[in-house]
Parts: structure tokens; C-alpha cells; sequence
């Protein structure tokens, strides 16, 4: 799991609190999956649900993801790892300091995820 570099366009492009999942392509690159919820649903709110979304999107008919314009081929610099997640459980691990987090991740989802 990742958030974008406080510096990256990544910032600007995306929705403050989307998660975002990715795999290292084998040029360098990063393919990220990220997850919004700028539509409101329900299913999305917290942004565990967001993170399990977005994997589900990665892994889906792997390693091409699942057809959506919710995903880019970044540089590494354009993103911080924060953590990671096991898709089978949707258990999020995250290894960053809150601190960190709380520019892009609301405190209540940081309260829920125990960070």
C-alpha cells in the first residue's frame, strides 16, 4: 500500500484519502490501483474497504488488472510505501507512523485501522 509523495502529481490527481495498491513493473515502474470513492458508495467509506478495492482491481486477471481508469504506471518516486495488505482477509498491515499518514488518511481511518 502506498500514498503519494506530498511533492508527486499523484498528490493533485488523486482524491485526498484514496488508497492506493501497486506492483514494481519489470522497467522500473510501479502499476498503482487506487480507490476514491468519489462517488459516495456506502461499501467505500473507510479506507480499509478503499484498499481492499483497489487490490482486488491488481490482482484481477493478473498482471494485467482489472479494466479500469483507476490505475497508472508511476515512477517510485511518485509514491511511499506505507504498508501492505493480504487480499484473502483484507487485513492491513500498515508499517508507517500515523504522523506520517494523517495528511492523506483521516484520523478515523487511522483510528480504524489501529495506526
Amino acid at each position: 500500500m502506498f500514498i503519494p509523495h506530498p511533492e508527486s502529481s499523484l498528490c493533485t490527481q488523486l482524491a485526498r484519502g484514496s488508497a492506493i495498491v501497486g506492483l514494481p513493473l519489470g522497467q522500473g515502474a510501479i502499476r498503482i490501483f487506487y480507490e476514491g470513492n468519489l462517488i459516495g458508495a456506502e461499501n467505500l467509506r473507510r479506507y480499509r474497504d478503499r484498499a481492499v478495492q483497489a487490490a482486488a482491481r491488481l490482482v484481477h486477471n493478473y498482471p494485467t488488472g482489472y479494466p479500469t481508469i483507476a490505475k497508472a504506471d508511476v515512477d517510485p518516486r511518485e509514491v511511499i510505501e506505507i504498508g501492505t495488505i493480504r487480499l484473502s482477509t483484507g487485513r492491513l498491515q500498515i508499517t508507517a507512523r500515523a504522523e506520517d499518514l494523517s495528511w492523506w488518511i483521516d484520523p478515523s481511518d487511522l483510528e480504524d485501522l489501529g495506526a
